[in-house]
């Protein structure tokens, strides 16, 4: 019995009946599972039959771009891309992309099916996915297909998306294989080989390494400024490390990033037995070094920010496909103004006498970056944030540094709208006096020079000082003297604090008076957004864009998806009666101010906007910036780099930027036509004299001779002001014998200001000593009711004096003639 149950004990597991009966039922399982698996897959199967197999691999096609009204304005290519044979990739590199990519690449058919158990392993393990398994042919399926898009389209998982490239791979090996048939009809293993590297070359040749950089020599040029073949094994690492993710793990954007990346792919290469562990030590303990030298896909500064904007709206692995047509924000006759008046314009400026920096004509690349003159400019529809025009430099051909972009320099004059816009949210008003006197140097701090400062914001050879003047009247012929006594009465920190809510990034760690000529670098972008707030009335455009729509070869909008276009970026930066107040005095600038002879040449229209010029101290650079109601400029003329040396003697930027600007805003319409700027309901419109500025009194007069004539008349002195409602300033204490209550509110005492005592006016008569016998004097110049002028809180001041007696020379008639009566001989007699 004991040797029966020992015998049954040791029977092989395979002979039990129910072994045999488990695997059955295994069996069974597997095949419900494959069936069942089979159906699920099969619309995936389907759909990847839908692709044309001789798209696979194909390169960008061309794009074409059109200005806003549909005009074709250039093609484009968005790859940076220079395709080579697969001979010329170097094996270490080749290495590289095997270790990261796809170790058994040269094994399977498309599909890793050991990574792909590994990767569903792992997957499962973390509860996430964490392991892709995509093989290089399913990477290359991935990149001909657009399948990330589709995805998108067709609203895939990531899973299905993976199945279906999967298929489509499967499918690309069948096919190169096929291909290959005729030419190794009987070695399947050369077939196989042969296919791979064909496949192989596709990949290398058309993924993206980042940076806008694709294939390997646009990525070995862009990244290490060399040909693919001589790139070393780190470098090669470098570029590899990328496809992961091309643009968080770029070089060019993030070195550490890039080196950490670089280091896993350089263990993997020394796990696959590629490198040497002493050698894979070497390379990590050393930084990865760029030499920048890409190869130049654009044509001009305006296609590189709209491929740019491209692949930010429609993904850069879909925008890289080509055939789109892209219509952009950009007006074809106002970019073309500004490229030609350009080019011509400082071509002219070169050729003056005394001009002594380095020429356009003289330009050798060999000797570098170019150090000749530049120009740039950005004009924008402030009420959409569309640009209208955009000139980055001066030949994209010899410098691709957009100044746009990356630049910044001194704003000179032209930032003295925002030295008065503070004033103006500070109390100040257009009518506020300040002072036009010398002025010391060394007031403005530029750096420890002597002597006088001198006016050159006037841009005249001959500027005269005018002592008292208003603040309207400072600006609008650009003060220097006077600009900076308001800048320093308001304060320097007010100036500078409201100057960021304009959207200037201004040094804060020490606040100097150059701060208020324009001194300090900003940027065009800042200087167009801070310049629309005008035109906006208290409101800046924060951000802009320049694509409007952008169809796929099929002709089908990719977007804007559902007529959803970009939203409009604004920010609040000050009221609207300081914008309208400074936008009126920018207004007169280009009327009757500093531009007012250069203006002549604008079309009438675009008078009804304003403007400024800028130029720096030392005559450095040339702005111009102005507006309409709809558009916003803005023209740079100076150096990229270098000291602060002139442009030349006499560069004054009416002479340098303002010609560009006046014809792109002639170009511009009537496509863009302006209508007037009205004035908010919280300003008001008053009579001013312009030497008190305060309200004038009847006798706001002064005299004139006409140097022709000899004629003398009393023009008067008053003039239409823009205040804020309800702001007091007083009647003219020059003319009138009226309080200065700028004055008084300094002061504080009203008697200690004057020797008289106020009483309420009764009628609209001053009562006092009149020995003339004159007529009723009246407070205002255009009503004829005194009353108009007199509140029951108006307080006036009787004098016994008459202002006017010295302005005015009257011609009296000559008496008679006086004669004696002859002697009374009666009156003789008695005598």
């Amino acid at each position: 019995m004991y040797g029966t149950r020992n015998k049954r004990a040791r029977r092989w597991f395979f002979k039990r009946k129910g072994f045999w009966i488990f695997c059955l039922l295994c069996l069974i399982a597997a095949g419900v599972s494959a069936y069942i698996g089979n159906q699920k897959l099969d619309p995936y199967r389907e759909i990847a039959q839908e692709y044309d197999l001789k798209r696979v691999g194909e390169k960008e096609e061309m794009s074409f771009i059109h200005d806003r009204g549909g005009v074709e304005i250039g093609t484009m290519f968005v790859e940076n891309r220079f395709s080579i044979p697969l001979d010329e990739i170097p094996p270490v590199f080749v290495d590289a992309v095997l270790a990261q990519e796809d170790q058994r690449f040269y094994q399977h058919d498309g599909v890793d099916w050991i990574g792909v158990a590994r990767a569903a392993w792992l997957n499962a393990q973390s509860g996430s996915i964490t392991q892709g398994a995509g093989t290089i042919t399913m990477q290359l399926a991935r990149k001909s297909f657009d399948l990330l898009g589709e995805a998108r389209r067709r609203e895939w998982t990531g899973y299905e998306r993976k199945i279906v490239e999967a298929f489509v791979a499967l499918r690309i090996e069948e096919h190169f294989r096929g291909q290959l048939e005729s030419e190794f009809p009987n070695d399947e293993d050369e077939r196989k080989k042969a296919a791979k590297e064909d496949i192989l070359e596709m990949y290398l040749n058309l993924v993206p390494f980042g940076s806008g950089f694709y294939g390997v020599r646009s990525a070995s040029l862009g990244y290490f400024g060399k040909e693919p073949k001589d790139l070393t094994v780190s470098e090669s690492a470098s570029i590899v490390a990328c496809l992961k993710n091309p643009q968080r793990i770029s070089p060019l954007n993030n070195l550490e990033e890039n080196k950490t990346n670089r280091d896993m792919v350089l263990t993997r290469m020394a796990l696959e037995g590629m490198i040497s562990d002493s050698d894979r030590d070497k390379m990590i303990s050393r930084p990865v070094v760029l030499n920048p030298n890409p190869i130049r896909r654009g044509k001009s500064f305006l296609y590189e920010i709209v491929a740019e904007q491209a692949r930010d709206l429609v993904g850069e692995e879909a925008l890289s496909r080509g055939g789109y047509t892209i219509r952009t924000t950009i007006d074809a006759a106002v970019q073309r103004a500004a490229e030609e008046k350009m080019a011509r314009q400082l071509l002219q400026v070169e050729s003056q006498e005394g001009y002594q920096h380095p020429k356009y004509s003289e330009f050798d690349k060999s000797n570098g970056p170019p150090k000749y003159l530049q120009g740039a400019t950005l004009m924008m529809d402030h009420e959409t944030g569309e640009v209208i025009a955009h000139v980055g430099g001066r030949n994209y051909a010899h410098s691709q540094y957009d100044f746009i972009e990356n630049g910044s320099r001194p704003l000179g004059t032209a930032f003295f709208p925002f030295v008065y816009a503070t004033g103006f949210e500070k109390g100040r008003h257009p009518a506020t006096m300040v002072v036009d006197e010398q002025m010391d140097l060394r007031k403005l701090q530029v750096g420890g020079l002597e002597g006088v400062a001198g006016e050159w914001g006037m841009e005249i050879a001959n500027p005269e000082y005018e002592g008292e003047i208003t603040s309207r009247h400072a600006l609008a012929m650009s003060k220097i003297a006077a600009t900076v006594e308001l800048g320093q009465q308001i304060g320097l920190s007010n100036v500078h604090e409201v100057s960021k809510n304009f959207g200037f990034s201004l040094p804060s760690d020490k606040l100097l008076n150059r701060m208020i000529v324009g001194f300090d670098n900003v940027s065009m972008p800042e200087v167009v957004s801070a310049y629309s707030t005008f035109p906006r009335g208290g409101s800046r455009i924060a951000a802009r864009h320049y694509i409007l729509e952008i169809r796929d070869i099929d002709g089908k909008i990719v977007y804007p998806l559902g007529g959803n276009g970009p939203v409009l970026e604004t920010k609040e930066v000050c009221s609207d009666a300081a914008a309208f107040q400074v936008h009126s005095v920018l207004n007169e600038v280009m009327r009757k101010g500093n531009l007012a002879d250069s203006a002549k040449g604008l079309k009438s229209g675009l008078l009804l906007g304003g403007g400024k010029t800028g130029t720096p101290y030392g005559l450095t650079d040339a702005w111009m910036v102005g507006y309409n109601s709809r558009i916003t400029c803005a023209v740079w003329v100076g150096f990229y780099e270098g000291d602060r040396q002139a442009i030349h003697e006499t560069a004054f930027a009416k002479n340098v930027a303002y010609p560009i600007w006046e014809d792109m805003m002639n170009a511009s319409q009537p496509a863009f036509t302006g209508r007037e700027i009205l004035p908010p309901d919280s300003v008001e419109k008053v009579s001013i004299c312009r030497v008190s500025g305060m309200r004038p009194a009847g006798y706001c007069n002064e005299s004139f001779v006409d140097p022709v004539t000899g004629q003398i008349s009393f023009p008067t002195t008053s003039y239409e002001e823009y205040l804020r409602k309800g702001q007091e300033i007083g009647i003219c204490a020059i003319h009138g014998g009226g309080i200065d209550i700028d004055a008084l509110a300094e002061q504080a005492q009203v008697r200690d200001t004057i020797n008289a005592i106020p009483i309420k006016a009764k009628a609209p008569l001053l009562l006092g000593f009149d020995p003339y016998n004159s007529e009723t004097p009246t407070l205002g110049i255009k009503d004829d009711s005194a009353e108009a002028w007199i509140s029951d809180d108006e307080i006036l001041i009787v004098e016994d004096q008459v202002r006017g007696e010295r302005e005015a020379w009257l011609k009296l008639p000559l008496p008679p003639r006086f004669e004696l009566p002859p002697p009374d001989p009666d009156h003789l007699e008695n005598n």
